[in-house]
């Protein structure tokens, strides 16, 4: 099936397989935003994405994820689901009815990464506390 749009000057029409391409793609540009130490296999995206067309002309996106370790699940998947939902209105015009995400499970980071970010909070911590101390006369 496909979705058809009609306008004065033709029809337009998006393949199953388009809308999903272009469901993956965005969802590419926020993972790497929100999780840039791991790589997405592209076999596995077409796998872990699913469209489905309502019957009220709308489409359902079906989605299983991964999130990252010690970051708000809820608040990364809210904001996977806004960011899907916008970027495949805005290039189709097709209204996205819902969009269903299954948590497969957690990314952690890699021990340099996570040493480096703690690293980063101490400094800051120390730089913090320096700032605030008494001056001496």
């Amino acid at each position: 099936m496909a979705i058809n749009e009609h306008n004065q000057f033709g029809e337009l029409e998006f393949t199953d397989t388009a809308l999903k391409e272009l469901a993956i793609k965005s969802y590419e540009l926020f993972f790497k935003e929100q999780v840039p130490d791991f790589e997405l296999n592209e076999k596995d995206l077409t796998k872990m994405i699913k469209i489905v067309e309502n019957d009220d002309e709308t489409i359902s996106i079906y989605l299983k994820t991964k999130a990252k370790y010690g970051t708000s699940i809820i608040k990364f998947a809210k904001d996977l689901q806004d960011f899907l939902k916008t970027e495949v209105e805005k290039m189709t015009e097709v209204p996205v009815r819902n969009i269903d995400i299954v948590l497969d499970g957690l990314v952690v980071p890699k021990v340099e990464t996570y040493i480096e970010e703690v690293e980063n909070e101490v400094n800051e911590i120390e730089i913090s506390e320096e700032n605030n101390g008494s001056v001496e006369n």
